[in-house]
């Protein structure tokens, strides 16, 4: 019985079996380049294993700690969704209102959209993640565009059909609590989520303290650049998607809290009737009343008494049920579910774990549960230029096990350590050769821009010229006019381009063919401007001609699931861009 391995849980055993993971991880993290990572895990609902490992900041060489703050990027929609979870259990909407009885949508279509779509990734809504990231981890549009860059954004498949990730559409969940509550998003998950877990050094912006996580992306020869802290915040797009900065003693809390709200959902649990609580929430109960001992500080004042906070902790995860529940395939090609749920992955064991772009650098994932068939896994992943987490959650036996790295790596480290500390718990040691895996990812990452130029080369038409630099001049704006990508002359570069009219954006344009250019760099100095990799035909740019022939629009293939890219319209012209 599952239940009785939790019961008869032998935490030596546990840390003897995670022994076999030490010298795989020192390899990953020296093959990744991670400067930084911080490990825990739960097991029974108890912390059994906790790892720092490297530096938060390697120029005054500080350690990381359990209190060393890291921005955990998508982390963050799991908290939106339990939010959303607290605002249903209230009465303050149903998981079934239409976006539009809450919030001004125009568009028919979008305005029937749910909370369940929304956090599920169901809206047919495509990605565009350009128009919110580019360089030197800036969001480049301000949170009041959230509504109107989601409504414009083009649907490329019906709601609720097909899994498809899209960040711009995770704000829309954040508009709905501000407008529900009041509150500021941050306000609201600060009171009702943070304070009651007692999460005092997690924050919805970059948190003014000595001990956080550097942000590092990593060059191909393995060492760490560093690059600015991602400016996300309240007042910027991606609030409700991306801003939570935390430590790994808070997401310890924080994941004891979900296990405690899935443990009755275990139908092996649920049988248990004679028991007054639950296993997890006894263990979750207990480890409260020690966070919460006279010893301990709480900056979340006032404080309630240890017999309301452990309730007020209990709710903090309202409607699991719902939460957890699957609400889109993800892979068809498996018999074995493979869904996401609200703010969740959820995915049967054996099973391929696509945490981020790990799936893209090797031949094949590795099947993860080799030894656990049938059970679940909860899971999700985060990274930015700068940082990367991962996250998986085996309900069944009260495990989490939580890695973070200050470094958007030359491989998803905290993917891979993820995975094989999986392994060691259930199987006793690493069941796959992850370190290969990661040699494997690394390899093909840093060939990735070599690669961009060699399809460029491919389909490049030699023989062609361009017209006069100055027919190209001036600022091409989106259909909304809140996105511009400004053409100038800039004296000894010739012609340059700035994605939203910004300095920091600036990028030397060359004639490829006819009137197209490209702007492509090298893997290192993309890197070094906190860019991420991105397909081929996204740094092209390809000028056209209006009514009268001369160039009036600027065709931007910068979003795969719009092959035929997106239009943007001369709107005025200038001589020289400004230094």
């Amino acid at each position: 019985m599952i239940v009785g391995e939790v019961m008869a849980f032998d935490a030596h055993r546990i840390r003897s079996n995670l022994a076999h993971a030490h010298k795989v991880i020192n390899s990953i993290q020296k093959t990744s380049g991670a400067p930084g990572l911080a490990i825990g895990i739960i097991h029974g609902g108890q912390i059994v294993h906790e790892d720092y490992r490297g530096h938060r900041d390697l120029q005054t060489a500080q350690p990381v700690t359990r209190e060393t703050i890291f921005h955990v990027a998508s982390l963050t929609k799991a908290i939106t969704a339990a939010a959303i979870g607290i605002l249903v259990d209230r009465g303050d909407l149903a998981w079934d209102t239409p976006v539009g009885a809450l919030l001004p949508i125009a568009d028919a279509d979008k305005s029937q959209l749910t909370m369940v779509d929304f956090l599920s990734h169901r809206t047919g809504v495509t990605w565009a993640d350009a128009l919110y990231l580019q360089s030197n981890n800036s969001i480049l549009l301000p949170k009041e565009e959230s509504l109107r860059t989601f409504e414009y954004l083009p649907l490329v498949t019906q709601p609720r059909t097909r899994f498809l990730y899209n960040n711009h559409g995770y704000n829309i969940p954040g508009l709905v609590i501000e407008h529900l509550t009041k509150q500021s998003y941050g306000e609201f998950v600060h009171q009702n989520v943070f304070c009651p877990l007692d999460m005092t050094r997690t924050f919805t912006s970059q948190a003014l303290d000595t001990n956080v996580a550097m942000p590092y992306n990593i060059l191909s020869d393995g060492t760490p650049f560093p690059i600015p802290f991602c400016d996300v915040n309240g007042e910027t797009m991606m609030f409700s998607g991306i801003s939570v900065r935390t430590c790994m003693a808070d997401l310890l809390r924080l994941y004891q809290a979900y296990l405690g709200a899935l443990e009755p959902l275990i139908p092996v649990t649920r049988s248990r009737q004679a028991k007054p609580e639950g296993l997890f929430a006894m263990l979750g109960r207990r480890l409260l009343n020690s966070f919460t001992s006279s010893a301990h500080k709480n900056a979340c004042m006032p404080r309630a008494s240890a017999t309301e906070e452990s309730k007020a902790s209990t709710n903090v995860i309202r409607q699991a049920p719902d939460l957890f529940r699957p609400q889109i395939s993800k892979i068809e090609e498996t018999l074995f579910e493979q869904t996401h749920a609200l703010g969740w992955n959820r995915s049967q064991l054996p099973a391929k774990l696509d945490f981020g772009w790990n799936s893209e650098m090797v031949a094949s994932m590795p099947l993860l549960g080799l030894s656990m068939q049938g059970r679940l896994a909860v899971w999700h992943g985060g990274n930015m230029p700068g940082t990367t987490a991962a996250v998986i959650l085996l309900p069944e036996t009260g495990t989490a096990v939580v890695v973070l790295q200050n470094s958007l790596g030359l491989c998803d480290a905290a993917d891979w350590i993820a995975q094989l500390l999986v392994d060691c718990i259930f199987a006793g040691k690493p069941q796959h050769d992850y370190a290969k895996l990661a040699e494997e990812a690394v390899f093909n990452g840093i060939s990735r821009m070599i690669r961009v130029q060699q399809q460029l080369d491919h389909d490049q038409q030699h023989g062609t010229s361009c017209r006069p630099y100055e027919e190209y001049i001036g600022v091409y704006e989106n259909s909304i006019k809140n996105w511009a990508i400004e053409i100038a002359i800039v004296t000894g570069k010739g012609l340059c381009l700035r994605f939203q009219r910004r300095a920091h954006e600036e990028y030397q344009l060359r004639h490829y063919h006819y009137d197209v250019f490209v702007w492509n760099l090298s893997y290192d100095e993309l890197v070094k401007r906190g860019q991420y990799i991105r397909p081929y035909t996204y740094y092209k740019l390809e000028f056209e001609n209006g009514s009268d022939s001369s160039i009036q629009f600027l065709r931007w293939r910068h979003d795969p699931n719009v092959p035929d890219g997106e239009i943007f319209t001369k709107a005025c012209g200038d001589k020289e861009l400004q230094s």
